[in-house]
Parts: structure tokens; sequence; C-alpha cells
């Protein structure tokens, strides 16, 4: 009954945020930049409604510091699609994507209407025009998240961040706020080996198998952390190249020593 439930408020909330971004963007057609904020606080509310649908509990832990100004780049570890959900109820934003999402079943159509930046893999060349794009997001005040490690893992294996992205904070100026998630219950038990798959969302598992999975939890806590800002005007290096290498390799510290 859980499972039913919950799956019939989630496909219901889809349907009608889909109906409400399509009119957003209708009614924003002409100003690209408002269209996009928008849209960015409308995925918060949605997630926020989404995360207590699945029963989701979110711990906030943050130190006092100014996020306000420019569009923020958010940069955050990656175990499961869930991630996406906890960090957009939080703040808002727009993600940075794969290609391959704009394929999934109705989901699909929400992610594409969601002013996502889609990363095509196959063609590198699209690399300028996917920047331009998260550049001019983040000029106009509109906050993007990246998923640098470009894959969700078990958490065991470090996976390298991928440098490509943090050029367009660079580029902005804006600032880039690491934020390091970790889940630690699962219907109220620690999350260990033997539990953690009914969450994290890796490899070859199966999407809908494995959101059925969710919706059968009770409760998931996770406890989202927001490391200090990093100033990109105070970043060294005599390339940009050299600078989003090093902004990259310093996120990856920063939120990896969270993880220990």
């Amino acid at each position: 009954m859980r499972i039913a439930l919950k799956a019939v408020l989630v496909f219901l909330g889809i349907l009608v945020f889909i109906a409400a971004l399509a009119l957003a963007r209708c009614f924003f057609i002409f100003s690209r930049k408002k269209r996009a904020y928008c849209i960015s606080y409308m995925l918060h509310i949605f997630n926020k409604i989404l995360a207590w649908v699945l029963g989701i509990r979110v711990k906030l832990s943050k130190e006092a510091q100014d996020l306000q100004g420019k569009g923020i780049f958010f940069v955050i570890n990656h175990f499961s699609y869930i991630d996406g959900i906890v960090a957009g109820s939080i703040f808002p934003f727009v993600f940075i994507g794969k290609t391959e999402l704009k394929n999934w079943p109705l989901l699909g159509i929400m992610i594409q209407l969601s002013e996502t930046v889609f990363v095509d893999r196959v063609n590198i060349l699209n690399i300028k025009y996917e920047l331009e794009k998260v550049t001019f997001l983040l000029n106009n005040n509109v906050n993007v998240i990246l998923f640098p490690e470009g894959t969700s893992s078990d958490g065991k294996a470090a996976i390298p961040f991928k440098s490509s992205f943090f050029a367009a904070p660079l580029q902005s100026g804006c600032k880039i706020v690491p934020l390091t998630i970790k889940y630690r219950k699962i219907n109220n038990l620690e999350i260990n080996d033997y539990n953690k798959d009914l969450v994290y969302w890796y490899g070859d598992m199966e999407f809908f198998s494995h959101f059925i999975g969710v919706l059968g939890l009770r409760s998931i806590e996770v406890e989202l952390k927001v490391n200090p800002l990093l100033q990109v005007r105070d970043v060294q290096g005599e390339t940009l190249s050299v600078k989003r290498k090093y902004v990259s390799d310093l996120s990856q510290e920063i939120i990896r020593s969270q993880l220990d």
C-alpha cells in the first residue's frame, strides 16, 4: 500500500510539474534568464515535495558564509539519483546532466523542460557550447549544480573529478560551493554494506526497479555538508586549463575530506 500510494503521488506530481514547466516556458518565452531563474525555484519546490513523499530527512550542516551575488556553482559527490533530490530540496538550481537522461520515459520530458544543461559525451566538440550555457546561467543569478565524477558510485572507489565545467565559474567569477552528501540511516538503521544499495544507485542497476524499492522505504536520513566556498578570484594559474584543474582538485579534496 505504501509503495502504491507513493507511486501515485510521484506520478501525479511529475505530470503537474511538467505542465507547470511548460506554462513557465511559454510565459517567459522571450526572456531566457527569467525563465531559467523561475524554473530553478520551481525545481526547488518540486524537490522539497518529492523529498517529503519519499520520507527523506536532511540534516544540513554549514558554516556562516555569504551565498549572495551571482549564481552559485555547486559541486557535489555522487552516490545516487537521490542526491539531486536532497540538494534540490535545500537549494534552487538547474542541473548539468548527461544527454542519456533525455531518453528516460516521462522523466526525460521533465528534465528537458527544466533548463538542464546536457553533456554530450560522444561529441566532445559541444563542450564549448555547453560551457557557454552554464556561464550564461551563472552570470544571470541562476545556480547550477555539477556532479564532477560524471557517474554515481558505491563510494568505495574514488572517481577523479572531471575538470571541464569548472571553466564556467572561473569565466563567470562566481562562487564555487562544494557540497558533501552522506547517507546516514535507512528505515532508522545505520547504513552499511548490506543495506546501502537500497539508496545507492550505480553501475548497471536498473532505475525503475530500484526506484520502486525506494518507494517502499519508510525513511532515509541524509547529511548534507555545505563546505566553505571557494572564491575564484583567488585562484592562481597562467591558463584557464591550469586554473580549472586546480579548482577541480581542490573541490575534490574538500568534499572527500568530509566523507572520512
